[in-house]
């Protein structure tokens, strides 16, 4: 779902580091599908509403 998350962007190209010819694997049948525009708006509305937290304490994390 993240891989195809950032694909629907539009404006990101995901570079997936895969450690294994498995993971590679995995990471290609990730691809393979896409999130309908529905599922987009819907991730895209969650997304909005995190709070990013740049430092410590670590319990703000």
């Amino acid at each position: 779902v993240s891989l195809n998350w950032l694909v629907a962007q539009g404006n990101v190209v995901p570079i997936p580091g895969a450690k294994s010819p498995e993971q590679a694997e995995e990471f290609k049948g990730a691809l393979g599908w896409r999130l309908t525009d529905e599922e987009v708006t819907e991730l895209r509305s969650l997304a909005s509403k995190i709070k990013s937290v740049i430092g410590f304490p670590v319990e703000k994390l």
